[in-house]
């Protein structure tokens, strides 16, 4: 349907014209569904459908599950950046708020934003003043660079244990590090 409306703007299609032209690209079940609906209207002695509004009203109803929607907003509300990039986790979320046309201040499409960032890359870019969804992706993905960088040149170490050995026999035993990371 965005597809379409993008392809009436751009050529300027009248709105008298839009309803037929879309009939004529419907294809299968979908051509066939519509021609019902349009005998159905005839036989109760209803005009035909003219507007574009109408006709989508009518697509959406027969074509788009109910629950889409509720799946989408759902899937907003859960997404988390996990294993992914910065760039592939906000293409997702750029691509979920508008398919769920989210219509909450900026301060707030933000604040969900950075909720779903992974805690370390989130902590970093809170540290900095950023007000638009824009600026702070921006920094996410700086510091998701900066940090991969770091670990190239510096991977990170495994902890180190310390081991009480025993003069008579072979057995160790680990110590436990006391919060001072001091056995």
């Amino acid at each position: 349907m965005n597809t379409v409306e993008r392809v009436f703007e751009y050529k300027d299609i009248p709105d008298d014209k839009k309803v037929k032209l879309v009939a004529l690209k419907l294809r299968r079940y979908a051509s066939i569904w519509w021609n019902n609906i349009l005998s159905k209207r005839a036989r109760k002695g209803k005009g035909k459908i003219r507007s574009w509004r109408k006709m989508k009203e009518k697509l959406k109803d027969k074509f788009l599950p109910p629950h889409y929607l509720q799946d989408k907003y759902t899937k907003l509300h859960n997404l988390k950046q996990e294993t992914r990039s910065v760039e592939e986790y906000t293409r997702e979320f750029e691509q979920l708020v508008m398919t769920c046309d989210l219509r909450e201040n900026e301060d707030q499409t933000v604040a969900r934003y950075l909720g779903g960032l992974n805690e370390f890359i989130r902590n970093v870019v809170k540290l900095q003043a950023c007000s638009t969804l824009d600026e702070v992706s921006s920094l996410a993905h700086k510091v998701e660079l900066q940090r991969k960088a770091k670990y190239k040149k510096d991977p990170p170490k495994p902890p180190q244990r310390t081991y009480l050995t025993f003069n008579k026999g072979s057995s160790s035993l680990p110590l436990p590090k006391s919060p001072h990371g001091h056995p």
